[in-house]
């Protein structure tokens, strides 16, 4: 019996542990979509989307974003020159979700995944870092969606 309700106990704990983490969670991303800097990149990325992006990396140090056809980057931004050199692992994970959340394409299941990788500055230090990676099969409809005919030489 004691067990029993030793069980319910943690588990109601859990819950309301969870729940004010999301709730936390969720302060931070709208704190984090209202400012300046994230309005910039919102911005930046908006005017991008009638391109083929290939790669969207989301790092500490900035943003990158990197075109399909012809393969060459679109956008980097720096998070040092516009203003705010102070990030962590935590803004960098809150980006990408918003990124994610802002930009339903990349949210689409056969177009895009996202990737996490580490990446080690020059102090030795490793930090996350996230990509959405354009997935081979859309890419290839992609292409042939452009450039129907193609010339062959034989």
């Amino acid at each position: 019996m004691f067990g029993i309700a030793g069980c319910a106990a943690a588990a109601l704990a859990l819950y309301a542990y969870c729940a004010k983490a999301e709730r936390d969670e969720e302060a931070q991303l709208l704190r984090l979509r209202e400012s300046p800097l994230y309005l910039q990149l919102w911005q930046k990325l908006n005017d991008l989307s009638h391109y083929d992006l290939d790669q969207v990396r989301v790092e500490c140090s900035g943003v990158t974003v990197t075109s399909v056809c012809p393969a060459h980057t679109l956008l980097s931004f720096p998070f040092k020159h516009n203003g705010n050199s102070k990030r962590n692992d935590a803004f960098t994970r809150l980006y990408a979700e918003l990124i994610a959340r802002d930009f339903p394409i990349f949210t689409r299941p056969g177009a895009y995944k996202l990737r996490r990788y580490r990446v080690y500055r020059v102090n030795g230090k490793p930090e996350e870092a996230y990509a959405f990676i354009m997935r081979r099969g859309y890419k290839d409809f992609l292409l042939t969606e452009r450039c129907p005919a193609q010339l062959r030489i034989f």
